[in-house]
């Protein structure tokens, strides 16, 4: 019966892998944009992407009513506030609450704090140095959301994902949100014609397109584990097939000539 069931409701597909340029155009053109929202995404996006986050994690959180009338959180995932937030300058903490936004897109690293994950697990920190290579680093899209909530009169308990609009009301972005953003973003870099499907990507891609960088760049499977959060090998589903990079020279090495000896051989 249970097998029947499943086959009735096949799991769904994994979403696909995206490369860093997504969250790069996307911040990109939020700045030339300057939306509050557009901005807010964008930056959501980036933190999702080098952190290697769950949407719910940064997202509004889902809510569903009880038979009592009352509202309960879909899930037990606790949504980042800004004091979740860390920056540092070297070893020197920096103060978020009276700190420029200069300061803190300045800072060296930055650290955020897990209040409580989808598997219960409490109290981790995920940390990133300044990205050297690009402007629209981890730190960066970091200190844009803390320094605008702060500024804007929110407050250490506000969700990361809060943001201002421009008549002085507040909002929050939605995993809806990231999702039409990463699919709008693959449309406008074309990324149909590298095999990669609009409609198979989403906020998850973030995740896995985050994790499948670091793979492919040589990061043992260790690290990719500790700052995905992962306590088994279960991050090897985002290491999906259809990149190129990973078959890379396969076929050249298994073309050598080697000798297969079956070492049980050894007689009595």
């Amino acid at each position: 019966m249970i097998e029947g069931m499943r086959r009735e409701d096949p799991l769904p597909r994994a979403q696909l892998a995206v490369p860093v340029k997504i969250v790069k155009e996307a911040a990109r053109i939020a700045q030339l944009h300057n939306d509050p929202k557009h901005n807010a995404i964008a930056d959501l996006m980036v933190i999702g992407f080098y952190f290697l986050l769950r949407s719910g994690e940064y997202t509004k959180p889902r809510y569903v009513t009880t038979k009592s009338g009352k509202k309960r959180k879909a899930t037990r995932t606790v949504q980042f506030t800004v004091k979740d937030c860390g920056f540092f300058n070297g070893t020197t903490a920096i103060n978020k609450s009276t700190a420029t936004l200069q300061e803190l897109a300045n800072a060296t690293s930055a650290t955020l704090r897990m209040g409580n994950q989808k598997n219960g697990r409490m109290g981790e920190c995920i940390h990133q140095e300044k990205a050297k290579n690009t402007k629209y680093g981890p730190t960066h899209a970091l200190a844009h959301r803390v320094h605008h909530i702060l500024a804007n009169g929110g407050n250490e308990d506000s969700l990361i994902c809060e943001f201002q609009l421009k008549n002085g009301d507040w909002d929050c972005i939605q995993a809806g949100d990231i999702v039409h953003h990463v699919r709008e973003m693959s449309k406008i870099l074309q990324l149909h014609k590298q095999g990669i499907d609009p409609d198979l990507i989403g906020a998850h891609s973030l995740r896995a397109g985050g994790a499948m960088a670091l793979k492919l760049t040589g990061v043992d499977d260790t690290i990719i584990m500790k700052q995905g959060r992962l306590s088994s090998m279960t991050f090897l589903m985002y290491i999906h097939n259809q990149i190129a990079h990973l078959s890379a020279d396969l076929s050249t090495k298994m073309s050598m000539d080697m000798p297969f000896v079956n070492i049980t051989n050894f007689g009595n």
